[in-house]
């Protein structure tokens, strides 16, 4: 008998079909399948080996396996899954470019500055090596940058003489804004002195000799003198400004047999001279309205003024007592965009 080998491809598989013959001897038909897919083997033992990842190489532990138990034959399935396994991959470390520098830590005058890397780029592992050198550099910045001087106001001044010795006056301290001139407040504080009331001030003025005034026909004879004086209550007596006049008059008899007859009569005079009939005392007129105020925001004043008009002193009347000017704060409120005001102890409110 004789046997023919034919390789039949279907449905993926190659079969081999064994075909008898009738001289095969009366031997039944059959047909083997000898396809043999790839089994992976068992694990080789754990090695040391190495591996390059870029520019950085390290030690790892490797182990593989093979397609071979069995292989794959007759157009078998070759093996599927991992035939090498690496564990514990040493890295070394290596750094990260630097940053760029930070902010300068002042805006004026010497400051510094840092920037920044990272043992990142790739991190050690598995025992590698660490970066060597510094995560952090500083250096100084804005040397060349001075902060420009702090403005600020000075000490105040001594207070300036008062404007009058008795009677209320005013005097003022001064200061000056250091570095600048946009220092919040005033330059110049104002205050009432010396309140207390004048002393009265007197004057006379010596008696003028007797002189003739009229002669009668027999020869007895009439005389004047006079003096005038002067009070006030002022702090300059020479401010004195209204006066009384005195005359004293006297009768003598020609023949001098009798002590002459004296007389007084006191006339009130202006200074001018002239007599006048009634002396009337000077009255305060109503106060007029307010100013506008100095300053728009931060404290500022205003005034109002009064006259003494209401009757105004003649014939040796007396002046108002007072002042003709009223002081007062106003706007206190900060400026807008501002924070730093002066607190209003600073100022004063007199009149």
């Amino acid at each position: 008998c004789w046997v023919r080998l034919e390789l039949v491809k279907s449905t993926g598989l190659l079969l081999w079909h064994w075909q008898s013959k009738p001289n095969c001897g009366g031997e039944d038909n059959r047909v083997k399948n000898l396809t043999t897919n790839g089994r992976l083997g068992p694990w080789s033992p754990w090695q040391p080996c190495e591996h390059s990842d870029g520019d950085s190489t390290g030690s790892c532990m490797c182990r593989s396996r093979s397609c071979d138990s069995p292989r794959p034959r007759c157009g078998g399935r070759s093996c599927e899954g991992a035939r090498i396994e690496i564990a514990n991959c040493s890295r070394n470390g290596a750094w990260t470019p630097w940053s760029a520098w930070a902010q300068c830590s002042t805006s004026c005058g010497i400051g510094f500055q840092v920037r920044q890397r990272s043992c990142s780029n790739p991190a050690p592992r598995y025992g590698g090596r660490v970066c060597v050198g510094q995560s952090r550099e500083e250096r100084f910045c804005n040397e060349n940058s001075p902060c420009p001087l702090p403005i600020f106001w000075s000490s105040w001044g001594p207070w300036s003489k008062c404007s009058a010795n008795c009677g209320g006056g005013i005097h003022s301290r001064q200061r000056a804004c250091e570095n600048g001139n946009t220092c919040p407040g005033c330059t110049v504080e104002y205050k009432t002195c010396n309140p207390e009331g004048c002393p009265e001030v007197r004057r006379n003025t010596p008696w003028t000799p007797w002189m003739p005034v009229n002669l009668t026909q027999n020869g007895a004879r009439q005389e004047q003198r006079f003096r005038y004086t002067c009070r006030a209550q002022l702090a300059d007596p020479h401010e004195l400004q209204f006066g009384r006049k005195k005359t004293e008059s006297r009768f003598c008899p020609n023949d001098g047999s009798a002590v002459c007859d004296t007389d007084s009569l006191v006339d009130d005079l202006l200074k001018t001279g002239k007599t006048s009939a009634r002396i009337i005392n000077g009255g305060w007129s109503f106060w007029g309205a307010w100013s506008s105020c100095s300053r728009d925001c931060e404290l500022g004043f205003r005034i109002r003024k009064r006259t003494c008009t209401n009757p105004e002193p003649k014939n040796g009347g007396l002046p108002c007592v007072g002042s003709a000017m009223e002081y007062q704060d106003c706007n206190p409120h900060p400026c807008p965009g501002k924070n730093n005001f002066f607190p209003p102890q600073n100022y004063v409110r007199f009149s």
